[in-house]
């Protein structure tokens, strides 16, 4: 195994690694660096081994049996270094695998098209038109994983599909090598021979149907993302109405009370002049019963108090016990829409537990504060039954919809994010307790 063949490998699978490291880069785990390092020798060892088998296995089968192995390995070291499950990690190295190959089969046919002659499928041959290939097309392929491989691994992390999703490309990978690899092709790279078109036909095929099922996976995730927040605002619109509705209504009762006052005075005025002391207690005992009864008013906030209102009342419809301890200012330094992203989510899903519960015992506490002026703490505890399920990188697992990622939660870890917040989660059976610190700071300046 020469220098120069050893170099040519290398440069087969560099881009690989430079591709996966800038695509998820921020999904690495931690430390990183021991484990990308190890991965990487023992991924360049493996492709060292496979790549010097190659050149003795006569057999197309054998050629192609031989990738399977070392996909799963490469697979297995991608997941090790980043927090994404198998199946994902399969999926995402063979799209790497793909890439590298057309660079390949594009090599053997751009060095054709220039020379008119089908060069040797040494590495040596073709190393001039493989580098500036990679050069030119790598900026278009981490757009490529960039813009749509990542968006839709990260969108649809939980879900089963990718138990499946894998098989796509593994087939493409294995119809390439018992089809259209160039060992076995180069007897028809003829400008007078259809196959001679194949090559870039089979790039444009290849990446723009994973760009169409990419682009369709994001899109059917967004859609359950703009569902859900569709649907947090209707609670919001539905929890104002009722709020407005209970102070209409209250203030109804306040212009009838005021309207009767005088009848009352007259009655209470009789009662004193005919010193009938029992009447007199009787009909104050009936007026402080008719006294109208204010709507729950938890903060100076609106758009808050209002949500507060509307799952109170759920709850109590739902025989869950509630306690709500807020001390927060009329005017806030975070926005009302995302208070309520939050506090919807929160209560939502702490009144989504209590309704699966079997046993009585069902309560939700909130307490919000503001230590500060630019900083807000929200803290929910309720009970819950049965298991908590969670991703490799810490999301939680939707209850509505089996094996996706809970979408509320996604969009509350966006808000943390924004305001620079800390969140906590804690749960021992039976009570599930979730706190939150956001910070302002940087949005006011």
């Amino acid at each position: 195994m020469t220098p120069l063949y050893v170099a040519s490998v290398l440069l087969y699978i560099f881009p690989c690694f430079l591709l996966l490291f800038l695509t998820f880069q921020d999904h690495l785990s931690i430390p990183c660096v021991p484990r990308i390092f190890i991965s990487l020798l023992i991924f360049s060892a493996i492709s060292l081994l496979g790549s010097y088998v190659f050149l003795y296995a006569e057999s197309t089968l054998w050629h192609t049996l031989l990738t399977f192995p070392i996909t799963i390995a490469g697979a297995c070291l991608f997941c090790y270094s980043a927090a994404y499950n198998f199946w994902q990690g399969i999926f995402i190295i063979t799209i790497v695998k793909c890439y590298v190959e057309n660079i390949y089969l594009l090599s053997i046919y751009v060095n054709f098209a220039a020379t008119k002659a089908f060069p040797s499928l040494s590495w040596p041959r073709v190393l001039y038109s493989t580098l500036p290939l990679t050069v030119l097309s790598f900026p278009f392929a981490y757009m490529f994983f960039k813009k749509l491989l990542r968006p839709a691994v990260d969108y649809t992390i939980s879900l089963s599909i990718w138990r499946t999703m894998w098989i796509i490309p593994i087939c493409n990978s294995a119809i390439y090598s018992l089809t259209v690899s160039p060992h076995l092709a180069s007897p028809y790279f003829t400008p007078g021979n259809a196959f001679f078109f194949v090559p870039p036909l089979w790039a444009v095929l290849t990446f723009t149907t994973y760009a169409i099922i990419l682009q369709m996976i994001t899109n059917i995730s967004k859609n359950a993302i703009l569902k859900e927040t569709l649907n947090l605002s209707e609670t919001q619109i539905s929890a104002q109405q009722k709020q407005l509705d209970a102070l209409q209504s209250h203030m109804v009762q306040i212009q009838r009370f005021r309207h009767d006052t005088r009848h009352h005075i007259l009655v209470l005025r009789e009662f004193l002049k005919t010193k009938n002391q029992d009447g007199l207690e009787s009909y104050l005992q009936e007026l402080t019963e008719a006294l109208p009864t204010a709507p729950e008013n938890y903060c100076e906030n609106p758009v808050v108090n209002a949500l507060l209102c509307y799952y109170r009342e759920a709850a109590e419809s739902e025989q869950v016990k509630t306690s709500f301890s807020i001390s927060i200012s009329g005017i806030l330094p975070f926005s009302d829409a995302d208070l309520c992203i939050i506090l919807g989510n929160f209560l939502e899903n702490a009144l989504e537990a209590c309704r699966r519960m079997k046993k009585p015992d069902k309560f939700i506490t909130l307490r919000i504060s503001m230590p500060s002026r630019l900083t807000l703490v929200i803290i929910t505890e309720n009970s819950y039954e049965g298991t908590i399920l969670r991703t490799k990188d810490g999301a939680f697992l939707s209850s509505k919809a089996k094996n996706r990622k809970g979408i509320g939660i996604a969009s509350v870890t966006h808000i943390i994010k924004k305001y620079n917040g800390i969140p906590r989660f804690e749960y021992q059976e039976p009570v599930f307790k979730a706190s939150l610190l956001l910070n302002a700071k940087e949005q006011l300046q």
